[in-house]
């Protein structure tokens, strides 16, 4: 027996996780943009090297049955949270990509804040968002899937 049950596959419970997952690692990569943007150059890859140190370690955390007992919205969140390291790979991995002046740049050859989402941003960080999107995704499922109920 693998230990693999749908029994823990809760929907409420996966949209928590989701939900955790995936806003930690907004608040996480904003923070890492900010500071980056404040002079911290090389925060973005010490974030990297960070996430990268502590994404298995994080799905194992979020997939233990016993993490906390208790209500199952806490427990749900807290599975979330563990799943972070795991969704900041790809988004930290795009940020550290970009070169420091891109924004400024932009700014200077007469592009406005909506031009610069639209023309700029977008195009190079949504397909990491997507991939992040879809690691939290599968994170959050994997960890109601092995008994993390």
């Amino acid at each position: 027996m693998t230990g693999l049950s749908l029994a823990g596959l809760s929907w409420p419970a996966v949209v928590i996780r989701l939900v955790a997952a995936a806003g930690g690692g907004g608040v996480v990569c904003g923070a890492c943009l900010l500071l980056r943007a404040g002079g911290w150059g090389r925060v973005l890859s010490a974030g990297r090297a960070a996430a990268l140190a502590l994404a298995i370690p994080g799905v194992v955390a979020a997939a233990l049955p016993g993490l906390v007992s208790g209500d199952p919205a806490v427990r749900a969140m807290l599975q979330g949270f563990c799943l972070v390291p795991l969704v900041l790979l790809a988004p930290l991995r795009a940020l550290d990509r970009l070169p420091p002046g891109l924004t400024r740049t932009a700014a200077g050859l007469g592009a406005g804040p909506g031009a610069r989402a639209r023309g700029l941003w977008l195009p190079l960080l949504g397909p990491a968002g997507l991939v992040a999107l879809g690691l939290a995704a599968g994170g959050a499922v994997l960890a109601g899937v092995s008994g993390g109920r």
